[in-house]
């Protein structure tokens, strides 16, 4: 009689202690291709700390007809007039009967309200800086220059450093801002508090829709065997063994891949076999960091592949 045990049955269960077996999870990098509108972070940021110093500041716009004089209210023996609140008043004069709606306005809401107290009588918002809005029309220029204008290598270089360079020359200069303005035919630029917040809001909704809705929809998905490429939003997605795979990353503008971009670079892929493709991933954020992942994960399948 024969004695050879039985193999267990395909559904025999485990004894109990021993270890469940273990499925080994699939691993994947995505590489994600943002637009030229990631950049524009600094100006929804930059316009939002702007509007929240106007806010703070707490200054008024008042817009009077030209020729306009203003002198402060005094007593009698010649001293500045003030109120038992200590209010120093200004005397107004207005040639002829030129008016404006920002006086007119201001002189309607001076008037006491039920209750008690008056509304502000210049109720724009605005700061006194000369400096804030040349930076801030600086900055949205320069942001839109890099982004639309490649300035590769020293080029980038040069343009940052001269724009650096003119900034801060102007500003250690006491009342720099004022006086090149002043010597430009009193061409002060001035922002008031919702032509800041209005900007900012207006590029941060397309910047936050671009960046984690539209830029989600093209990528690399790299797994040890293969990749998926998705090259632009409604596209259909494409599948490259790795086997020969190379990769390129090109990071030499400085302003916009170095600053602006958070270590970003365009990457760059071609593909091996009969039909080799190259094909383009422009802004890849943290391109250096993500590659040196990749690389070790293509090194996985390789080591299998010799063992």
């Amino acid at each position: 009689m024969s004695t050879e045990p039985h193999p267990p049955s395909a559904g025999a269960v485990p004894p109990a202690g021993a270890p469940a077996p273990q499925i080994p999870q699939r691993r994947e990098i995505t590489l994600i291709s943002h637009s030229m509108l990631f950049y524009w972070w600094p100006i929804w940021l930059l316009g939002s700390v702007m509007a929240a110093v106007t806010y703070f500041e707490d200054h008024r716009l008042a817009v009077l007809p030209a020729g306009t004089t203003v002198s402060e209210k005094k007593d009698d023996k010649g001293n500045v007039w003030k109120d038992d609140k200590g209010n120093t008043f200004y005397e107004v004069g207005v040639p002829g009967t030129s008016t404006t709606k920002s006086l007119t306005g201001a002189v309607e809401r001076s008037k006491p309200v039920p209750g008690g107290g008056t509304a502000n009588a210049f109720p724009t918002r605005v700061s006194q800086k000369v400096w804030m809005a040349p930076v801030f029309c600086v900055i949205l220029l320069v942001t839109v220059i890099i982004t639309n204008v490649p300035l590769r290598g020293l080029w980038s270089f040069l343009v940052l450093l001269l724009f650096v360079v003119i900034a801060l020359l102007i500003t250690l200069v006491p009342d720099g801002w004022d006086k090149v303005l002043g010597a430009l035919g009193h061409l002060h630029i001035y922002i008031n508090m919702a032509g800041y917040l209005f900007i900012a809001s207006v590029v941060f909704v397309l910047w936050a829709v671009s960046v984690f809705i539209f830029d989600q929809r093209t990528y690399i998905v790299i797994t040890p065997g293969q990749i998926r490429v998705c090259e632009h939003v409604g596209a259909s997605i494409r599948t490259f063994d790795t086997t020969g795979l190379s990769f390129e990353k090109q990071r030499d503008d400085l302003f916009r891949h170095w600053l602006l971009g958070f270590f970003s670079g365009d990457l760059i892929v071609r593909t091996a076999g009969a039909e080799r493709e190259t094909i383009r991933l422009p802004n890849v954020l943290w391109i250096g960091w993500r590659l040196e992942e990749v690389q070790k994960l293509l090194a996985e399948k390789a080591t299998v592949t010799q063992v």
